[in-house]
């Protein structure tokens, strides 16, 4: 009698604008309908209710200003590990959605159900050694500390209604230590990682088929040689 296949968690981790969340789509994109999902863990974010109940606006503009949303702290580690079995065990979740212009998770959620492949996919998605035994295959995608930035500064004033200031001042103060701190560990520990060739993360330039072939290549020859796809 064959054994069932077990779900095969992909996790993929990298600096903010390192062009990740492409290349997980890319990846969702290779694969048969059907045959994997994705799943994002910057949804994880603690509501503002976490830390405490501000009661006018300015207080509010200073409880938001004082959280690193860069550390892993920031985001609720329990309940992404919870999910994250509940998919492997082929089960149906309702992940949480996190409004960045509100900075305040919504009422609302998403159900995700589960497929053969999950694909993992975040900032912190190799830095929670409560999810590190969960993994198949962890990816690293490196990209260049400038381009990242650029990439940033583009997504959150025209997609999160920042401003430009606000996107530096967070990038100085809190972004770029956190990232050295908690996500570039995982680059040496990763089975696979990815050097960034210019992909573009965000905005209206789509990326050639063939980057993202090139890219996507090694990811997907090594789920072939372990048996994912």
């Amino acid at each position: 009698m064959m054994t069932k296949r077990k779900q095969f968690l992909v996790a993929m981790s990298g600096g903010s604008g390192s062009g990740k969340s492409t290349l997980a789509e890319a990846l969702l994109d290779h694969l048969p309908e059907g045959q994997a999902v994705l799943f994002g863990e910057d949804a994880y974010y603690y509501p503002m209710s976490h830390y405490g109940e501000p009661g006018n606006k300015e207080e509010w503009t200073a409880l938001v200003a004082g959280i690193n949303y860069d550390a892993p702290r920031s985001k609720e580690a329990d309940r992404l590990v919870k999910d994250l079995r509940a998919l492997k065990a082929g089960e149906t979740i309702q992940q949480p959605i996190y409004d960045y212009e509100r900075h305040d998770r919504s009422e609302k959620t998403r159900e995700i159900k589960s497929a053969p492949i999950l694909i993992l996919e975040g900032i912190h998605a190799l830095s929670f050694p409560k999810i590190s035994s969960l993994i198949d295959l962890s990816v690293y995608v490196d990209t260049p500390d400038d381009l990242r930035l650029a990439r940033r500064i583009r997504r959150d004033v025209t997609e999160r209604g920042r401003s430009l200031e606000s996107v530096l001042q967070q990038y100085l103060g809190t972004v770029r230590a956190a990232h050295y701190q908690w996500t570039y560990p995982a680059k040496f520990e990763a089975d696979l990682v990815i050097a960034d060739e210019g992909l573009p993360a965000y905005g209206n330039v789509r990326p050639t088929e063939e980057a993202i072939e090139r890219m996507i290549a090694p990811v997907l020859a090594r789920l072939q040689n372990c048996g994912a796809i």
